[in-house]
């Protein structure tokens, strides 16, 4: 059975040694072909894709059409006379090296740590959904023993293989790239649905393996050791990956890129590993997707390795890998009686994943609806059965018509993954948009999803540190975005200037902006790659020329939005200077953070960076590799801790959201918190009586009776008390004030006391307490009179300050 699955990549007929084609002597004239083809298919596709993206569909359904498009002109029977049963075999090494090298991509692409809080998800749907297309397989085959498609059947065991095989198989790489060019791979739901078509592919991979097994030791026993070659290799491989790959980046530490012969060397080894269980007669797919897993992805290795595989893969191997599922159709031979049966497979494996995804959802607690979608992106198939196919028909389990009606139901079954996933993404979007996007409302089974935005790797320690300390468990937090801005206006100047000059030699008058930034983005990558082992969390740099104002702030919202972050952190326009002022050195950076603030979908954080302060612990390097001296101590016992942080606390959602931060900092070990209320004398004993504290938390669990701000932070800050403060978990202190100076001096007396203070940016805070502060409220637009207070305080003893913003849900008005 091996051999014949060995059909697959080559046939009986001698092979051309000039190309990889089962017809000798016409090398040339093939390669021809898949020229004049490839070129038509991209053109094609192009067009296509102009028209579908407006109905969010991925690029996959406009490059099928343009290969039935292309299938259709007749160009393969003019140039190279083969039939469709043949078609995979002319194309078999595109297709076998997008296969290995996109799956590759997929696992290296992967968000293990979001994953494995999924775990759990993704194994019972997979499960459930294999199950019953295994059930129902086995069901039809008993029923259709004895005729297929007009041929006789030789075995019923055979039949009902093929057939569980042909229903239950899922095309991980359509899936993958599906919900990849749709940037569904963010959310719980896109990982679910990628993972569970990989896991599908992979058993039924597996089942492949031991038919193949069970054949070689009827026909030849000593190949039965093929497939525990294959295993052992596949299994070295895996496990030396990342010893290998730590000593490149240990020889190219502090580059952007490996150098040319590591490159190639470690190009070269993905393919041979990857296609060593194919010579042998085995799939090389979970191979190659385990190596990816395996592979470390911090460092240079990681960056060298994707920069020169995916413009490679996504713009040539996977357009052409797609379009062959629409070239394999010959509209010559079509009749009903090839087209029924093949919407009848189609609709058979839509059954079976529906089935197995009703069940699931009934344990996963998922929406039905959103199950039988799921269901229907489960059911592509691609070209995973064409393997499975050519042995069936080899063995005289069904006919030639049963062939081609196979191709049609795949076809079908592919195109109709285009809508369903164009659904799924506008339930995920509009999901993203009614929900609110706070940490105050986050609970404790979601993840928190973050994006970091900075320019320069100057500005980027202290938020790296700062989202290392919101991380509570780095194995399960989804991966970080961080957003690099790099300047263009220099890279512009100096290949104007390099262009000017008469001496300049002409090659080097053609700067790249992106070339040009290289420094730039190698600063970056080392405070990143830094911070990524040191922390053990996940970061994605992504890397962006920035332009005026109002196109980064598009950028940036964006991106959080693609990224459907939950908090986003950006550095504040204000910068130390060495003397310990507060200034701000680009009217730009003021713009940006106005124009974040007023647009950003999700919360927002703004940080004052003090990175010259004078005591005490800063951000400027991770907790683990922190060599400060002075001994810190929690303000609720006699641990140490390396930071002591202060929130303030006057009311409004901002300051909600501002001490759910620090609450959330609080988990940390290494964090001592203390709260800040502010209260009015006149209203102080209503404020701190309990009995008012327990009706308002009452009243905010009686979901029939409306909250006001005032109850919302009762409410709020009585489960603070219960959750934190009561457990000696934080520090709670009342400030009782009368004027403005009791409140300036109040903020002014933390510095020298700590590192760091968050607050609430200014507009939605008690009126009362805010009178008299017109000054620096006029002064700090941005955030708010308390912020600026902190923010503008010259002390070389002053921490750094973070100034939250709570997301605002937008409710569209009904037409």
């Amino acid at each position: 059975m091996a051999r014949d699955f060995m059909s697959y990549y080559s046939c009986s007929n001698p092979v051309d040694t000039l190309g990889w084609t089962p017809i000798p002597g016409i090398a040339l004239d093939t390669l021809f072909l898949v020229v004049i083809q490839a070129l038509a298919v991209i053109v094609l596709s192009s067009l296509f894709h102009s028209f579908l993206h407006r109905y969010n569909q991925p690029t996959a359904i406009s490059q099928i059409l343009a290969g039935m498009v292309v299938g259709g002109m007749g160009i393969r029977n003019a140039i190279v006379h083969v039939d469709v049963d043949n078609v995979e075999d002319m194309y078999n090494g595109y297709i076998s090296a997008a296969r290995i090298l996109y799956m590759f991509l997929v696992g290296l692409e992967m968000d293990i740590a979001a994953l494995r809080s999924t775990t759990r998800r993704c194994v019972a749907f997979t499960y459930a959904t294999v199950a019953a297309s295994l059930f129902l397989a086995a069901i039809v085959s008993s029923g259709m023993y004895g005729s297929m498609m007009h041929s006789p059947v030789r075995t019923p065991e055979m039949l009902a293989a093929t057939l569980m095989v042909a229903l239950t198989n899922t095309s991980s790489i359509a899936v993958a790239r599906i919900a990849s060019d749709l940037k569904l791979t963010v959310t719980e739901n896109g990982r679910l649905l990628v993972a569970a078509a990989i896991g599908t592919n992979i058993i039924c991979v597996v089942g492949d393996g031991v038919l193949s097994s069970t054949r070689m030791a009827k026909e030849k026993s000593q190949d039965l050791s093929l497939g525990f070659v294959a295993l052992a290799a596949a299994g070295l491989a895996v496990w030396t990956v990342r010893p290998a790959v730590t000593r490149v980046n240990q020889r190219n530490v502090g580059q952007h890129h490996v150098k040319t012969w590591d490159l190639a060397f470690m190009i070269a080894a993905i393919w041979i590993v990857g296609n060593f269980p194919q010579k042998l007669g085995f799939d090389g797919l979970p191979t190659s997707f385990a190596l990816g897993l395996a592979f470390p992805r911090e460092g240079p290795a990681a960056r060298s390795v994707s920069d020169a595989l995916v413009p490679t893969v996504n713009g040539l191997l996977l357009p052409f890998y797609f379009a062959t599922i629409g070239m394999r159709m010959d509209f010559n031979s079509m009749s009903g009686a090839i087209i029924v049966p093949g919407v009848l497979m189609m609709l058979l494996g839509l059954v079976g994943k529906a089935i197995g995804a009703a069940v699931a959802s009934a344990y996963l607690n998922i929406p039905l609806c959103d199950a039988l979608r799921f269901g229907v992106l489960l059911n592509v198939k691609g070209h995973v059965d064409t393997m499975n196919m050519k042995f069936a028909k080899s063995e005289g389990v069904w006919a030639e018509q049963a062939l081609y009606a196979m191709i049609i139901g795949n076809l079908a079954s592919t195109l109709v993954a285009g809508p369903a996933a164009a659904v799924v993404l506008r339930k995920e979007k509009e999901a993203y948009e009614r929900r609110h996007q706070a940490l105050e409302s986050l609970g404790e089974e979601q993840e928190l999803r973050m994006l970091t935005c900075s320019h320069s790797a100057h500005s980027t320690p202290a938020l790296l540190s700062l989202v290392e300390l919101l991380v509570t468990e780095p194995e399960t937090q989804p991966a970080v975005q961080v957003l690099h801005l790099f300047d263009g206006g220099q890279k512009r100047a100096a290949a104007a200037a390099a262009a000017a000059s008469s001496t300049t030699p002409y090659h080097q008058q053609l700067i790249d902006e992106y070339d040009a930034g290289r420094d730039a983005i190698t600063d970056m990558n080392t405070v990143v790659d830094l911070y990524w082992r040191a922390t053990g969390v996940a970061f994605r740099q992504i890397d962006i020329v920035g332009s005026s104002a109002s196109r980064d702030v598009d950028a940036v919202c964006r991106c959080a939005a693609d990224a459907h972050a939950t908090l986003l952190l950006l550095p504040c326009f204000k910068e130390q200077r060495y003397d310990g002022k507060m200034a701000c050195r680009l009217e730009e950076r003021r713009e940006l953070n106005h124009g974040v603030l007023a647009r950003a979908p999700c919360t927002v954080g703004l940080l004052v960076d003090r990175p010259y302060r004078s005591i005490g612990a800063s951000f400027q390097v991770p907790c683990s590799v922190d060599t400060s001296t002075r001994t810190l101590l929690h303000p609720c016992s006699d641990r140490a801790v390396t930071h002591v942080i202060a929130a303030v606390f006057l009311g409004g959602p901002d300051d909600r959201e501002a001490v759910s931060v620090a609450s959330r900092l609080a988990d940390n070990p290494n964090i001592g918190l203390t709260v800040f209320r502010f209260v009015k004398r006149s209203t102080y004993d209503t404020v701190t009586s309990s009995t008012s504290r327990a009706a308002a938390a009452a009243a905010g669990d009686d979901l029939e009776q409306p909250l006001n701000e005032g109850d919302a932070d009762e409410r709020f800050m009585w489960r603070f008390y219960e959750l934190y403060a009561s457990r000696e978990m934080a520090m709670y202190v009342e400030k009782v004030v009368e004027s403005p100076a009791d409140v300036v001096e109040t903020l002014d007396a933390m510095a020298g006391m700590f590192s760091l203070v968050i607050v609430g940016r200014g507009g939605r805070q008690p009126v009362e307490l805010l009178a008299g502060l017109d000054r620096w409220a006029e002064a700090g637009r941005e955030m708010g009179a308390v912020a600026e207070i902190l923010a503008s305080n010259a002390s070389m003893e002053m921490g750094s300050v973070l100034v939250m913003q709570q997301h605002t849900v937008v409710v569209p008005a009904r037409r």
